[in-house]
């Protein structure tokens, strides 16, 4: 796999091993009851505040603000100017997590930083959750390398999710807001869209993302008006033409107008030229070409899955696909089945996704057939690729954690 050393990978999570319990708890980190961010603001101090040291741009959303966020680090380098990215979750490298200006930090440097500030947390007995530590870790080796800029894509909803402990970023933006992390979040989209808005802070500026729907809208607006962050606009797509491929994904263009927005309103110009499009791990990309055609995505809801299909249809029009689909427990299932309705010619394998976070294949059986997708099999356990039908396309979908089967599968072999 590509970027990927196995010897040094588990390495550097051997070191955080006795974290890894509180990372999968994921219900007890977004419970009030249980969790707040408390725990951020000592293990910051302990790592010497280095988002004071930074200038910090705050991205939340349901879908788009991880292609958002990496637009943005690339449009910021593209300005001159050296920027550090952190996103969540990574599909093959932890090093996908900690980036500067769109390169992996070296292993090296992840190892080193990383026994260094773990001594101090033991030392001090303190009882961080995994994405705690990787939160302060990105912002401390960002602070380390020099970099003035730090792109902070949260992790679940917003208000109470690790990065929001950075109390004066220079800009928040929030991506498209829809239905995902329900159990977490609330099962309304004005309730998931309040929990995104906990990052908008008093006079810093927001740009609010085009959303599917205008009772998150009303949220965001809500919330920006009463503390007084003045809110902006995506650039307008007229202005995309000078810094992506003729052909590419709309939905990826609109994302990228977010990002043009919040770099050109920091009074930064990021010139064309000098732009490098960043590579989107599992966003309608397209690791194999030869000998078939194999493309991974995580669409996991069925806003996200619509968005897929016109994505397709828009990129690849004649292409007859085999999809591989497979669901986490608790996601849109019915949506995203709906949504794959809309995909011509399509054929179905339903597997299980790769994750310790449950899977929903019993209701993705189900949904599937009301859906009138056209089922080849189900394979509950996909290892090899002599389970799949030979020289047709794949696409891998429904959770990262699918995704992740087919870069596994297919990643950096041709």
């Amino acid at each position: 796999m590509r970027d990927y050393d196995e010897a040094r990978e588990q390495l550097f999570f051997g070191l955080f091993k006795e974290y890894f319990d509180s990372e999968k708890d994921a219900g007890k980190q977004h419970d009030p009851a249980n969790y707040s961010l408390e725990r951020m603001y000592p293990l910051a101090e302990l790592a010497g505040n280095p988002e004071r040291r930074l200038k910090v741009i705050h991205i939340a959303g349901t879908k788009g603000k991880g292609s958002t966020s990496h637009f943005i680090s690339a449009l910021l380098e593209a300005s001159g100017k050296m920027a550090g990215l952190f996103t969540s979750p990574h599909l093959c490298t932890v090093r996908e997590r900690f980036q500067v200006n769109n390169l992996l930090l070296p292993y090296d440097v992840l190892i080193r930083e990383s026994t260094e500030f773990l001594k101090d947390v033991k030392a001090n007995g303190l009882k961080p959750s995994l994405f705690e530590l990787f939160t302060v870790l990105a912002l401390k080796m960002f602070a380390s390398q020099g970099v003035e800029y730090a792109v902070m894509e949260t992790g679940i909803g917003g208000r109470l999710d690790a990065t929001n402990y950075i109390p004066n970023p220079v800009m928040t933006v929030i991506a498209p807001v829809s239905f995902d992390h329900v159990a977490l979040l609330g099962n309304t989209i004005e309730a998931i869209a309040s929990e995104k808005a906990g990052i908008i802070k008093s006079g810093v500026p927001v740009v609010i993302s085009k959303q599917p729907y205008a009772a998150a809208e009303k949220v965001l607006l809500d919330k920006a008006v009463s503390v007084s962050a003045p809110v902006l606009r995506p650039s307008d797509l007229a202005e995309t033409v000078l810094f992506l491929p003729e052909r590419f994904p709309f939905f990826l263009r609109e994302n990228f107008c977010s990002s043009l927005k919040a770099v050109e309103a920091l009074g930064l110009r990021p010139q064309p030229k000098n732009f490098k499009l960043p590579q989107l791990r599992a966003r309608m990309e397209l690791i194999r070409q030869h000998p078939r055609m194999v493309l991974l995505d995580a669409a996991h809801n069925g806003d996200s899955m619509q968005k897929l299909v016109a994505g397709l249809a828009e990129m690849y029009p004649d292409v007859n696909w085999t999809v591989v689909l497979g669901c986490v427990k608790g996601k849109d299932v019915h949506g995203m089945a709906q949504a794959l309705k809309a995909l011509p010619n399509a054929t179905f394998i339903l597997t299980n996704p790769q994750t310790g976070k449950g899977s929903a294949l019993p209701e993705l059986e189900t949904e599937a057939k009301n859906a009138g997708l056209p089922i080849l099999c189900t394979i509950p356990e996909l290892k090899t690729t002599s389970q799949l039908p030979q020289d047709v396309p794949l696409l891998f979908t429904g959770s990262f954690f699918t995704a992740l089967i087919g870069e596994e599968l297919f990643g950096g072999r041709e």
